[in-house]
C-alpha cells in the first residue's frame, strides 16, 4: 500500500535530532527550582502542583530516585546525540576540537542505561509516578529515544519502549497523552523502519547514517514485538484509543505485518513457516485478539481486520504452517471468543470447513500422544474440542 511504501522509504527519527530530550531536561531542572528559558514550553499550574505533591509528599525515596535516574540518563543520552551530530557535520568549523562541556552527570555505559531504564520501569508501575513522569515529558522522551537509530544503542531503545508499555498499561491519563502526542504514528513508522526487507539480514545496515550495528534491522523480532506491546498497552481498554488505532491504515498494517501477511515470498522459509519470528507473531496475535474481542468492538471493526482473521484461520492453527504452540493456542482462543460473543461471526463461514478439517486431524494426533508430549498439547486439545 501507499502507506507501507512511504514508511519503508523513510526514517523514524524526524528532523529535530535530540529534540525529545529538551522537555524532560527542562522539566527536571524546573522541579529543582531553576528558571526555564523563555524559549521552552511552560508547564501548567496543575501539572506543576501535581509534580510537587508526588515528588515531595509521596514516597520521597522513589520520587528522588526517579529524578536521579532521569538526570543521569538525559546527561548520557545528550552526549550521544551531540557526538552523533558532530560526526555528521562536515564543515570546517566542526573539525575544530569542541570545548568540553562540563556536566555533573556520570558517563553511563550501554548496560548502565539499560539497568536504569529497568529501574525506572519498576517505579512507573505505580500510577502516581507514571503520571508524574508523563507530566515531565516522559512520553516524547521515550518515543524519541527509541527512534534514534544509529545514535542510541538498540538495547537502550528497546528498554525505552518497554518502559512506555508499562507507563501506559491500564492508565487512561497516560494513554490520553500518547494519543494526543501522535506517539502511535511514530511507533508504527518505527516498526516498519525496523522490519527487514527481502534478503536483508544482520550486517546489512540501512543508509540512515550512524553506527552500522545500531542500524541493523530487527531480524530477531524482539524490538518490533516491544513496539507492538507498547502500542497495545497504549490503546487497550481506552475506547477512543482502540477506535483510532483500528481506523488507522498504519495501525492495521502493523498487525498484518506482525502476523506475516505482508511478508514477501523471499521472506518465507523453505519449510513453509512464516518469516516473522515467533515472539513477534505471539505479541501481534494477542493484540489482534484484544481489539476484535473488546467490549467496544463493533462488526465494522471486525470487518477491518478480516484479512488478519482469515490468515489466522488458514495459516496459524495447523502444525504444518505454524510451529509455535502458543501462537496456535492464542489463535484458537480468539476464534472461540468471537463465536461466544456472536459478533459478526458470519465472516468465519468461509474458513469453517478448513478449520474443522485441521481441528479433526489435530485432535486425533494429540489423542494418540503419550507422556510429556500429550501433557504439553493438552490445552491445545481442550481448545480444539471446544471449538469444533
Amino acid at each position: 500500500s501507499t502507506y507501507y511504501k512511504h514508511i519503508m522509504s523513510s526514517g523514524g527519527n524526524g528532523d529535530n535530532q535530540g529534540a525529545w530530550l529538551g522537555l524532560l531536561k527542562w522539566s527536571l531542572a524546573y522541579t529543582d527550582g531553576t528558571r526555564p528559558s523563555s524559549e521552552t514550553m511552560q508547564m501548567s499550574e496543575e501539572d506543576r502542583k501535581f509534580l510537587e505533591m508526588v515528588m515531595k509528599e509521596g514516597i520521597v525515596d522513589e520520587g528522588e530516585r526517579m529524578k536521579t535516574i532521569l538526570n543521569d540518563l538525559t546527561g548520557s543520552l545528550d552526549r550521544l546525540v551531540k557526538e552523533a551530530a558532530a560526526g555528521t557535520n562536515t564543515s570546517e568549523e566542526s573539525k575544530e576540537e569542541p570545548e568540553e562541556e562540563k556536566t555533573d552527570t556520570p558517563e553511563l555505559t550501554e548496560d548502565d542505561m539499560v539497568d536504569l531504564l529497568e529501574e525506572l520501569r519498576d517505579i512507573v508501575e505505580q500510577i502516581d509516578y507514571a503520571k508524574a513522569f508523563s507530566a515531565l515529558g516522559g512520553v516524547p522522551f521515550l518515543v524519541g529515544c527509541a527512534s534514534e537509530r544509529g545514535v542510541v544503542p538498540k538495547s537502550v531503545r528497546s528498554s525505552c519502549i518497554a518502559v512506555l508499555a508499562t507507563l501506559t498499561q491500564n492508565n487512561p491519563h497516560v494513554q490520553d497523552i500518547v494519543l494526543k502526542s501522535g506517539a502511535l504514528q511514530t511507533l508504527a513508522d518505527l516498526f516498519f523502519v525496523e522490519t527487514p526487507q527481502g534478503e536483508e539480514v544482520v550486517g546489512q545496515a540501512s543508509a540512515s547514517g550512524g553506527d552500522i550495528a545500531m542500524n541493523e534491522p530487527d531480524v530477531d523480532g524482539n524490538l518490533r514485538s516491544k513496539i507492538v506491546q507498547a502500542m497495545s498497552c497504549s490503546v487497550r481498554g481506552h475506547v477512543e484509543g482502540e477506535r483510532a488505532f483500528c481506523a488507522s491504515e498504519g495501525g492495521r498494517q502493523v498487525i498484518e505485518c506482525g502476523l506475516g501477511l505482508l511478508s514477501d515470498s523471499d521472506d518465507v522459509k523453505d519449510d513453509g513457516m512464516p518469516a516473522q519470528p515467533p515472539v513477534l507473531r505471539r505479541r501481534t496475535l494477542f493484540f489482534l485478539q484484544a481489539l476484535i474481542t473488546s467490549d467496544d468492538a463493533t462488526k465494522e471493526r471486525i470487518e477491518l481486520f478480516n484479512p488478519c482473521i482469515q490468515y489466522v484461520c488458514t495459516d496459524m492453527l495447523s502444525v504444518e504452517t505454524e510451529s509455535d504452540a502458543e501462537v496456535r493456542e492464542t489463535g484458537l482462543g480468539m476464534l472461540q471468543r468471537m463465536i461466544e460473543q456472536n459478533n459478526n461471526v458470519n465472516m468465519l463461514a468461509a474458513c469453517k470447513n478448513a478449520v474443522v478439517g485441521v481441528g479433526i486431524k489435530r485432535v486425533s494426533e494429540i489423542r494418540k500422544m503419550d507422556g510429556e508430549d500429550k501433557e504439553f498439547a493438552s490445552y491445545e486439545l481442550e481448545l480444539w474440542e471446544a471449538l469444533i
